[in-house]
């Protein structure tokens, strides 16, 4: 389903650098008259939120094409049509929310997913809400939205490897372990997921962790060297 696509996209959104900040349009310079969309500006973060779940059809269409931009890394562009639309689902104000963190605008970015948290309380809201503050290095708040996002959809791929993620930057690695197993599984060894779960296993337990590792799943030895480089890449960084 479409509004499925939103949280799919956030799977690897850790390893984007920020984009340079761009201008974007504000809710108020949307306008306010417009069904569901927000009804002041940036800044004020009070917003008409609308939670529906239903997606018209020709709205599906428009939704596509913006995916395609998505796709395409043409965030700006994709940004430019979501905020020419009427925000009538939960998904239109998703999407919103994670393409301003994609052109490196991130406040705004969590004050909407903070206000969809608020309106709404989905697991997607608080997924996205955990992905913009694990990049703004607010790791403790992150860990708390993305163990509530957990919480209501745990068979999510997505949400337990970021939540695991979090994890890592914070330096719980025996929970990352478990957190990033429990996704590379769920998605059947595809996506961010494998290179998060190496990760996770070299730094809570060194080469006797990966050789275990080896063992038990089918993790090839490019895939293990690319986990090491990231777990690496995560020390420097906290260094």
């Amino acid at each position: 389903m479409q509004e499925n696509r939103v949280v799919a996209k956030y799977l690897g959104v850790f390893f984007a650098a920020a984009l340079a900040s761009g201008c974007s349009v504000s809710p108020e310079e949307t306008g306010s008259g417009a069904s569901g969309r927000a009804d002041a500006a940036l800044g004020k973060s009070v917003y008409t939120i609308n939670c529906s779940e239903v997606v018209q059809p020709e709205e599906s269409v428009e939704l596509d094409g913006i995916d395609g931009l998505m796709d395409d890394h043409q965030y700006y562009a994709a940004l430019a049509r979501i905020e020419a639309m009427s925000l009538d689902t939960q998904t239109h104000w998703l999407m919103w929310a994670q393409l301003l963190g994609h052109v490196g605008q991130l406040d705004y970015s969590e004050e909407v997913f903070g206000s969809i948290v608020n309106s709404c309380g989905s697991s997607r809201a608080y997924h996205g809400l955990g992905v913009v503050l694990v990049k703004q290095q607010k790791l403790q708040a992150a860990r708390e939205m993305l163990e509530s996002a957990k919480a209501m959809a745990p068979a999510d791929a997505s949400i337990r490897n970021d939540f695991g993620y979090a994890l890592i930057k914070s330096g719980e690695y025996g929970r990352a372990a478990f957190e990033l197993r429990t996704a590379y599984e769920l998605a059947h060894g595809r996506g961010a997921a494998t290179h998060n779960m190496v990760a996770a296993y070299y730094l809570n337990g060194g080469q006797a962790a990966l050789d275990e590792l080896r063992n038990d799943v089918q993790v090839s030895e490019k895939q293990l060297r690319a986990g090491v480089e990231l777990a690496i890449r995560i020390l420097g960084d906290a260094s």
